[in-house]
């Protein structure tokens, strides 16, 4: 019987996976409410993970920083229900073609954001 590899034990195509980097691993949120960010990004740090924000807009350079910032991340969590689908869109190509591992979730405040954190530092933590 096969089973479906946690998040800190699954591979990037580039051979990143979210375990045993040798650096923090980087989440990027997509999406959710502005007045999170700042929580968001204080509890990742304590935590040892990179948090980075972007809220979703892709307009003017919106759209460039969102790829820039999906990118650079290990895995990217994509809020559905505050995000258009163009930046829905966006997010999931841009992780497709670096290999970024997704989340979706429709919602997410700054309790469902602690939550997944927590579980994210407690695999990689598994995964050393």
């Amino acid at each position: 019987m096969s089973t479906t590899p946690s998040p800190s034990e699954r591979q990037k195509p580039n051979g990143r996976g979210l375990g045993g980097l040798g650096r923090a691993l980087r989440i990027g949120f997509v999406g959710g409410h502005d007045r999170v960010e700042r929580e968001v990004v204080s509890f990742g740090s304590e935590l040892g993970l990179e948090v980075e924000v972007h809220n979703g807009r892709t307009a003017g350079q919106g759209r460039q920083r969102l790829v820039a910032l999906v990118e650079r991340t290990d895995l990217v969590v994509i809020v559905t229900g505050i995000n258009s689908h163009n930046a829905v869109h966006i997010a999931k190509r841009a992780a497709g073609k670096a290999g970024t591992h997704i989340r979706i979730l429709k919602a997410c405040g700054s309790g469902t954001a602690r939550l997944l954190l927590a579980e994210i530092a407690r695999a990689r933590d598994k995964a050393a």
